[in-house]
């Protein structure tokens, strides 16, 4: 019986809330893509492969405290391979300052793993709590 896409995003995500990177990486595809729907922020926009993101996303972990950030999933719909996901995202980085953001993220599931994922969220929110904390 196919795992329910709902629950390989639900695996997915709860494997980023824990920085699991072994975990994330055997819940992508090989051909993986996870695209930043944006025009405002580096590297938004162009798909990053699954080797790029696990470059990526911890060193910009690495900004937050040991206990974030963490992304709720709120609501979750699911059609055949392709799951919606409205969550919110919050956390302190390591000065102290809060990030909370809203996000809807499109994942597409092909068996037990994520091929695709497509972020939207408030980037000016994200670009000017990012600089705050990167540019002392």
């Amino acid at each position: 019986m196919a795992t329910d896409p709902k629950n390989v995003v639900r695996a997915f995500v709860d494997a980023l809330n824990e920085q699991d990177w072994e975990r994330v990486k055997d819940l992508i595809t090989p051909d993986f893509g996870y695209t930043i729907q944006a025009y405002d922020l580096p590297g938004a926009g162009e798909p990053m492969d699954g080797e790029t993101m696990l470059t990526v996303l911890p060193r910009m972990l690495a900004l937050f405290d040991a206990n974030g950030p963490r992304l709720r999933i709120t609501h979750l719909v699911g059609e055949g391979t392709w799951v919606v996901a409205e969550a919110v995202g919050s956390g302190s980085f390591r000065d102290g300052s809060r990030y909370d953001n809203r996000y809807a993220n499109v994942y597409e599931v092909v068996g037990d793993r994520v091929r695709t994922v497509r972020e939207y969220m408030d980037t000016q929110h994200t670009a000017r709590s990012f600089e705050a904390v990167t540019s002392e």
